[in-house]
């Protein structure tokens, strides 16, 4: 035997044990259901007449009163011999009554005739007659048991208490189970007879099946490698055959798809009617073939897919038209690049033409020529666009950049690494005027990397070079300014000092040979005379001071404040002795780079000025250092004191030169430009000084020599607030 034949007994074998299984299985489920049905319409026999008989049982008690046993047998055999005899449910169908008498089920004597196997009694403990002693045993239901006989039968049982009997409708079990059987039987049989005949066939018309089934699969394989979706319609436009790639177009199963109308089924709504039109033009021979038309498909999933397709004719040998051959190319990933294609080109046009720059493309080396450029390119250099795309790049630079242009785009050519450059170039405008303009080029090359042309961007910043130009002038004009009155201010002081020594002198030497001589006012008024000049010197030496600041370079140096603070705090020694003023110093203060002789100065200042400004009887001082709350590492200095402190009206004031906020003749004689020195010598490190104070309670200045933004301060978690200058 061949491994075919082999193949095809083993399926017929499987074949004929499915469909016989099958056929049990019915069966099976056929007996299940006949059997419940049967012992539900005993039930109802056996429950209706206990009823009947109850209800009998009470009619003749009422209207024979006689003894129990009389009217009971009575109401039996009138029952009975109504109804009760009568074959009315099956065969081998019985109705037993029975009551117990002592250890033996007695059965009722009228009911013999029924079956002449039916013995009188049968003990309580034999094993047949189950059904009857269930009853007696007070129970009602259904079981499948022995009954007097020894056979198995279907019974319904039920226990009438009031006239102690036990009723019994039961059905030999053969009775019911033989026609499935018999039916079981014919069905294997025929399954059999089936699978046979099927088996005959195969093996006859076997070469021929087989023949058409190879021709089949030959041609659905060469339908299966076309990369395009094949179909044939028939002459409905039902599709009967489909290729692979036809159904993972449509996203369904060549067998589900079979059978649907292509136009109705397949074809999106809005695409209908020229399909259906075009499909009626083929099948009515208007047109032979129809090509390149595209269509909007619907997928099984509801999704939608683009194709081109194209259609033939089918006809049989007569030169009738049978159908028609459709042929579809899946262009939808083609159509969303064209779509994004043409999305990007609107978006670079608009970004091009609405750009707040200029910008151009422009032909390499030796063309130079404009390609393209954009509205805000011709508004920088006054010509229309068709007159730029017929000049060259060349034709609007100024002579004075044109080589340092030409220079940058050739390296930028010669060398792929570099993308772009930018630089600050003129160029000249149609009407002949110049304009300055940041020159951004960037160089796009094709795919062997050879130049394809430039994008230059150009930045009018013909302003801001306006501005930058007035800017550098002025500040020139400052610088020049501000030398001269430095140089003012330092010789004008200077040649003030001899004079100024000149009147303290003979003021002092006519006091002291001659005051003897004059009157009290005369006395007074020279006094005054070498005040004013002594004033007038101190006011020139700050002055001097100030200017000096200014003019000489800072000598930075690590300094130890620590250091400095004590040398201040030295020559103040006496002072601060005499005004019992404490120094109160937290922690150590840092090594810093700064000037130290100008830095002592600021010490000096801030110092005495706390020191010469305090009317409290426990006066005190104190210097340290703090850190900025989100900055660490930023050092602020300050000197606080519990003096009599600043109004906020006057906090603007301090700083300014020669501005007291107070007579000369209260808190001492100074001249009002300690502090102006001292925010100069600040400002000159690189630093910031401010101060927060409270009329009555005292002041603290805040100064750093490295910045001069303002920040919230801390010390020891305590937030100073913000700092005000």
């Amino acid at each position: 035997m061949t491994d075919k034949q082999k193949s095809l007994a083993l399926s017929a074998l499987v074949l004929s044990t499915a469909l016989c299984g099958l056929a049990l299985l019915t069966v099976c489920l056929l007996y299940r259901t006949t059997l419940r049905l049967e012992t539900r319409r005993l039930q109802e026999i056996v429950h209706s007449h206990a009823v009947l008989i109850e209800e009998f049982f009470h009619a003749a008690e009422q209207f024979r009163p006689v003894s129990q046993n009389d009217t009971l047998e009575t109401v039996l055999t009138s029952v009975f011999n109504a109804h009760l005899h009568k074959q009315c449910f099956g065969r081998t169908g019985e109705f037993l009554i029975a009551r117990q008498q002592e250890k033996q089920i007695v059965f009722w004597p009228g009911q013999e005739h029924l079956s002449k196997a039916m013995p009188h009694t049968v003990p309580m403990q034999s094993p047949l007659a189950e059904p009857m002693r269930r009853a007696l045993s007070g129970q009602t239901g259904t079981l499948t048991g022995l009954d007097y006989r020894g056979q198995t039968v279907l019974a319904a049982y039920q226990w009438v208490p009031e006239m102690n009997i036990g009723l019994v409708a039961k059905l030999d079990l053969d009775e019911v189970r033989r026609p499935f059987l018999w039916a079981a039987a014919v069905a294997a049989g025929s399954a059999l007879l089936i699978v046979l005949a099927g088996l005959l066939v195969l093996v006859r018309f076997n070469p021929f099946l087989r023949r058409l089934e190879d021709e089949r699969s030959r041609a659905q394989n060469y339908l299966d490698i076309a990369g395009t979706m094949i179909a044939v319609l028939d002459a409905s436009g039902r599709i009967r055959l489909i290729n692979r790639k036809g159904s993972e177009i449509l996203g369904g199963e060549p067998e589900g798809l079979a059978g649907l109308f292509l136009v109705g089924h397949c074809v999106q709504s809005g695409d209908q009617q020229a399909a259906e039109q075009a499909l009626k033009r083929l099948l009515s021979g208007e047109q032979e073939h129809i090509d390149g038309k595209e269509l909007r498909l619907r997928r099984v999933d509801g999704s939608e897919r683009v194709v081109e397709w194209s259609g033939r004719a089918l006809k049989d040998k007569y030169g009738k038209i049978t159908g028609v051959l459709a042929a579809a190319a899946d262009i939808t990933e083609r159509k969303q690049i064209e779509r994004t294609l043409e999305e990007a080109k609107q978006d670079f046009q608009a970004t091009f033409e609405q750009a707040a720059v200029g910008i151009g493309h422009v032909a390499p080396a030796p063309s130079g020529r404009w390609l393209r450029v954009n509205r805000k390119l011709c508004s920088i250099l006054g010509y229309t666009a068709e007159e730029l795309l017929c000049m060259n790049i060349r034709e609007v630079t100024h002579p004075d950049h044109l080589k340092q242009s030409l220079a940058k785009a050739m390296e930028l050519v010669a060398n792929p690494a570099l993308s772009t450059y930018s630089m600050e170039k003129q160029y000249v405008r149609k009407d002949g005027s110049v304009i300055w303009v940041n020159h951004t080029v960037s160089l796009v090359r094709d795919e062997q990397g050879k130049p394809k042309y430039y994008i230059s961007v150009l930045e009018d910043i013909q302003v801001r070079k306006e501005m930058e130009e007035a800017l550098r002038e002025r500040t020139e004009l400052l610088v020049h300014s501000n030398k001269e009155l430095d140089d003012f201010v330092y010789i004008a002081s200077h040649d003030l000092k001899e004079p100024l020594r000149g009147i303290m002198s003979y003021s002092t030497f006519l006091l002291e040979d001659y005051g003897a001589q004059f009157g009290g006012e005369v006395r007074d008024k020279l006094k005054t005379i070498g005040d004013l000049a002594e004033r007038l010197s101190s006011l020139t030496d700050d002055l001097l001071t100030f200017s000096r600041v200014g003019r000489l370079e800072l000598a930075r140096r690590p300094v130890n404040l620590n250091e400095l603070v004590e040398d201040v705090l030295a020559t103040l020694m006496v002072s601060l002795e005499r005004e019992q003023v404490k120094v109160l110093i937290p922690k150590p203060l840092p090594t810093v780079v700064c000037d130290a002789v100008r830095m002592r100065e600021v010490y000096y200042n801030l110092i005495s000025n706390a020191l010469k400004y305090n009317d409290k009887e426990d006066k005190w001082i104190e210097i340290g250092m703090l850190h900025r709350w989100n900055d660490p590492a930023q050092a602020v200095f300050y000197v606080c004191d519990n003096g009599i402190g600043i109004r906020d009206k006057h906090l603007e004031k301090v700083f300014i030169m020669f501005k007291r906020l107070h007579g000369s003749g209260k808190y001492g004689d100074g001249t009002g430009a300690g502090l102006a020195i001292v925010k100069k010598i600040i400002e000159r490190h690189g630093g910031h000084i401010w101060l927060e104070s409270a009329e009555g309670e005292g002041t603290v200045f805040f100064f750093t020599l490295t910045e001069q933004e303002e920040h919230f301060l801390w010390q020891d978690g305590t937030n100073w607030g913000k700092a005000e200058e």
